[in-house]
């Protein structure tokens, strides 16, 4: 899925940092007091040439903190140990990276403190394909439940894992990989799935509908797709999007963001202007994705669902 950053930086001393303020939507934003958090990147590399990253919550709490490869707040490639936190200082996770690429082991923890899983990320000997679209190279080697009552250990055990409030999914972890038939609930159990696996593969999935309706899949997660792929929308917004007046006088140029919903029904709604360029250049655009096709829509456990999705579109007069 396609995204853009775009920073807003704040001068200070010597320049030894530059400052970004994040909005919920994941925009971006001049007013820390309309920021979600504060990312700041110092410009002063360590011995291996890496730069620290320090982000905070509105309440000055620490939420991130790592080393990255580039000192452009647009391209953070991360380098070794990030650390995550929640808003109330408890650690929320720790990943380790190797070229912008996570590697080796990942913990995540409960906001009480408790660990909650380990996943060892290998070295991956063949990229996923159509054909087995999941990444086999990750591990799930520890998991328990948020008062400490272990899983799954060594890679090995019968787990209930709770995604969010609305899902619940049980099954059996076999060397770090799902094995045999799952079982679960989707929409507090208005809904009812079956899912089977062979070494971390799904081979099948079924969900049972409110209404007693099969869905059968065999990938659990599909994304929506414009119509001919994503290259024909972005052909479709260059043939399409026309300069605003105002813009093309003050001599506009850059990256927008806008961000949209693909409905269940494929048609899309909610649009939004993430990061603009002023001179009515992010409503132009928007006007613009108003008049394409219709996608076909995303699907969770075979049953369609709304997806979030951004566009990044680039404009240059020359």
């Amino acid at each position: 899925m396609p995204v853009l950053l775009i920073s807003f930086i704040t001068p200070t001393s010597a320049q030894e940092s530059i400052i970004t303020y994040i909005k919920k939507d994941g925009g971006f934003t001049p007013l820390k007091d309309s920021a979600a958090y504060t990312s700041i990147l110092h410009l002063r590399p360590n011995d291996t040439g890496l730069y620290q990253l320090h982000e905070y919550y509105p309440n000055g709490n620490l939420k991130r903190r790592g080393w990255v490869k580039t000192a452009d707040p647009k391209r953070l490639r991360f380098e070794g140990l990030l650390e995550d936190f929640y808003d109330n200082k408890i650690l929320k996770a720790t990943y380790q990276y190797s070229n912008d690429k996570l590697l080796d082991t990942a913990k995540k923890y409960y906001r009480n403190g408790v660990l909650k899983e380990t996943i060892v990320h290998l070295n991956p000997t063949t990229p996923p394909t159509d054909l087995s679209p999941v990444d086999l190279s990750t591990r799930l080697v520890y998991y328990a439940d948020s008062l400490g009552h272990v899983q799954v250990s060594n890679g090995n055990g019968i787990v209930t894992i709770i995604p969010d409030e609305t899902e619940k999914e049980q099954g059996e972890y076999i060397s770090g990989l799902r094995e045999g038939h799952w079982t679960g609930i989707l929409h507090r159990g208005k809904s009812q799935f079956e899912e089977w696996y062979s070494n971390g593969i799904l081979e099948k999935g079924v969900t049972t509908d409110s209404l007693g309706q099969q869905h059968k899949y065999t990938q659990k997660d599909v994304e929506p797709e414009y119509p001919g792929g994503i290259m024909q929308l972005r052909m479709f917004i260059g043939n399409n999007y026309r300069y605003p007046t105002e813009a093309i006088k003050a001599n506009v140029s850059g990256q927008l963001l806008v961000s949209f919903v693909v409905e269940k029904t494929g048609k899309t709604s909610e649009h939004k202007i993430i990061n603009d360029l002023g001179y009515g250049t992010g409503q132009r655009a928007i006007e613009v994705l108003k008049r394409a096709k219709d996608w076909t829509p995303g699907y969770h456990r075979g049953l369609p669902v709304r997806v979030a999705y951004s566009v990044p579109i680039q404009l240059n007069l020359n």
